[in-house]
């Protein structure tokens, strides 16, 4: 009887209680994938060189002359704007002048060796809010320190460049939130690699068991006769093991 193939699948219909109690009844092998995928997500977590950010936030906002302390509406205007147009300002140009900067400093040379604009650049990046005059630099090394010390010198000479590229001494910039040593890396997160991964796994597995079990068309038992070929069992012969 096992051996007898019909496409009962297509004649009679996929009945999804079946489907439940196949992938349930190998429920070890969905369980196993999941125990699999996360581990090789665990494995492939930790090779990964571990990153850390530093942020600081940059408060930009213009005043009608370099004296005056008030502000007008046209002035919140103005500094709104230059913060939005702030991160076109970020290139390797303004890099190599932060870069140039930090270089002499022998302190930071002897210990982090010399950094270049364009190095600078690719660890460098600016967001800004249209609705107010804030600029967050943020900087991602793979050193926690060296991240806040290179945050801090690119946002305390931006209001100094940012005068200079405009031609102006009106632009006041305030650093309102600096740098801080993050010693949690920004890109490992093995807890959630493993759960994602083992999700995925598990997904695959009874996928594959849904596919094996659709493509599966042999008549195993009386009651695969009764349901897909509408065919009344007139007996079994059970199988009995002899002891010799």
């Amino acid at each position: 009887m096992d051996s007898t193939n019909i496409n009962t699948k297509e004649e009679g219909g996929l009945d999804i209680r079946d489907v439940a109690n196949y992938i349930l009844g190998k429920i070890w092998i969905v369980l196993l994938a999941m125990v699999c995928a996360a581990v090789v997500a665990v494995i492939f977590t930790s090779t990964v060189t571990p990153t850390y950010k530093s942020r600081s936030t940059l408060f930009i906002t213009n005043t009608q002359d370099s004296i005056s302390s008030s502000q007008t509406v046209s002035d919140w205007t103005i500094g709104r704007q230059l913060a939005t147009t702030s991160p076109e300002l970020v290139t390797e140009v303004f890099c190599d002048k932060v870069a140039a900067k930090l270089n002499e400093d022998l302190t930071f040379v002897s210990k982090y060796g010399e950094i270049s604009g364009r190095t600078l650049l690719s660890y460098i990046s600016v967001d800004s809010d249209s609705e107010t005059c804030m600029v967050t630099f943020t900087v991602t090394t793979t050193n926690p320190e060296y991240s806040k010390i290179l945050v801090d010198e690119v946002t305390s000479y931006f209001g100094t460049y940012i005068n200079d590229f405009m031609k102006s001494d009106s632009i006041r910039t305030m650093q309102a939130k600096l740098g801080e040593v993050n010693n949690n890396p920004s890109n490992i997160h093995t807890v959630r690699n493993a759960s994602l991964a083992a999700i995925i796994g598990g997904i695959v597995a009874a996928a594959i068991l849904v596919i094996i079990f659709m493509f599966d068309d042999k008549i195993k038992t009386a009651d695969d006769i009764d349901r897909y070929l509408k065919i009344s069992v007139l007996g079994v012969i059970p199988e009995i093991d002899v002891e010799q």
